[in-house]
């Protein structure tokens, strides 16, 4: 079964959590790409980085179950999303009563 509060959790994370501990992950993002792009002579976006960290928490997960590999690549997901997002980059406010879909599968 799907757990929904997965999605939920991994927004709250990017937005506030890690946000106030590593700042905010499009500047981040940015930072990192810059320095990848120096380092592999070859331009990479900020977006590039969100997708290839999920490959990384892929990889993590095939060792064993931990839920914060999960919770990450669904993160990551979300920072790429609103990266590539091509009609605006306004972002959801934390403090904000989302009303979540029921998931049925």
């Amino acid at each position: 079964m799907i757990d929904p509060h997965l999605a939920y959790e991994a927004t709250g994370t990017v937005d506030d959590e890690r946000s106030a501990t590593h700042g905010p992950f499009d500047e981040t993002l940015k930072i990192v790409a810059g320095m990848w792009s120096a380092y592999l002579d070859k331009w990479i976006k900020e977006d590039d980085v969100a997708q290839m960290m999920v490959m990384m928490k892929i990889a993590r997960s095939r060792n064993a179950y931990h839920r914060d590999h999960y919770l990450d690549q669904v993160g990551y997901t979300l920072m790429a999303e609103a990266l590539r997002r091509p009609w605006n980059n306004d972002f959801l406010d934390p403090g904000e009563d989302i009303a979540w879909p029921e998931l049925r599968c």
